[in-house]
């Protein structure tokens, strides 16, 4: 009964980690690899059937089957073995079977690797040049693995197991009781992604924004000019759009971003926000990027009167703080 109620708590938050985790970093891939993974646990004999008759079935399968094949000679350890997996290296790499494991969760077969370095390459493609190139890529991508191989280890791992435990003992009720804490712990993690007050903008499309205003400077400065002189026209018939908290919404803001995409990448845009200040006739509309991780932000303002400014000095006093406070999407 212990066992149980630990990985009920378990998965009463770990589901809802991995969906906040996956709106930051791209990891979507190494969840829909072990989520096809328990499908074809469930199912092994029709899909061992159906990769015997097929190549392009086989070589798709090849790894999900492993697991089968595996878990079926060598029965899940206990529970909390997996919770504390991560804080066993390096016994996972030196004994053969624990290694074995490890690689069926973080090993590539040709397939899976050929698949990795195609999504790679049209990442590099698709969201980097002309002012980005691979030496910037290259420490997006590992930071990237590196966040992906920490929500194997200690998510999905304890997940794929318990579910294979409860399989294998014929457990239906415990089953079905971690799968449903599972769904409703993903629910409140995607219906708080839902109600956030604007997209969730990836880490790494984050330090896209931040490398590549600082690889051209001028471009980037013409875009945000662009961008506050295309919302400020907005401003007049949207005034509604204008929370308490001096966040701009709606058409300014979709105006802005539009202007942003000149310079930067669709998905760049929609990490930029609007902030505005009225007080009296003075009139100040900020458009801003909040960088974290100790970065400065990336900000542009315009007075009443329709002047750019970048100084400080001239903003509201708090306009940083309150900006902040704004720009944060899942409101943490």
């Amino acid at each position: 009964m212990l066992d149980f109620v630990t990985r009920l708590a378990f998965f009463a938050v770990a589901p809802r980690l991995v969906v906040l985790v996956a709106a930051l970093y791209p990891v979507g891939g190494a969840v829909a690899q072990i989520g096809l993974a328990l499908v074809v646990f469930f199912v092994a004999e029709a899909a061992r059937s159906l990769a015997a008759r097929s190549k392009l079935a086989a070589l798709v399968l090849s790894s999900q089957l492993q697991f089968d094949e595996y878990y079926r000679a060598h029965p899940p350890r206990p529970f909390l073995y997996y919770v504390a997996y991560p804080l066993l290296f390096p016994y996972w790499l030196t004994n053969r079977e624990a290694r074995r494991e490890f690689l069926l969760f973080k090993g590539y077969t040709l397939a899976s690797f050929a698949l990795l370095v195609v999504s790679l390459g049209l990442q590099f493609v698709r969201f980097f040049p002309p002012e980005l190139t691979l030496r910037d890529f290259v420490p997006i991508a590992a930071k990237t693995f590196a966040v992906e191989t920490v929500v194997v280890l200690l998510f999905l791992m304890p997940i794929f197991t318990s579910v294979v435990h409860y399989h294998r003992a014929r457990a239906r009720g415990r089953l079905a009781a971690i799968l449903v804490a599972g769904i409703v712990s993903s629910g409140l993690a995607i219906e708080r992604i839902e109600r956030s007050r604007d997209p969730v903008v990836s880490l790494a499309t984050r330090e896209r924004v931040r490398l590549r205003t600082k690889s051209n400077g001028r471009e980037a400065t013409k875009a945000q000019s662009l961008a506050l002189i295309a919302a400020w026209r907005a401003l007049p018939k949207e005034k509604g759009d204008v929370d308490s908290d001096g966040k701009v919404e709606e058409v300014p803001l979709d105006a802005a971003r539009a202007a942003l995409g000149r310079f930067y990448k669709n998905d760049e845009t929609f990490a930029f926000d609007l902030w505005r200040e009225v007080k009296g006739r003075q009139q100040t509309l900020v458009l801003y990027f909040e960088a974290r991780q100790k970065n400065p932000p990336i900000w542009l303002g315009m007075d009443g009167k329709g002047i750019v400014f970048h100084d400080s000095k001239r903003l509201p006093k708090g306009a940083f703080p309150a900006m902040a406070v704004a720009a944060d999407a899942l409101g943490e």
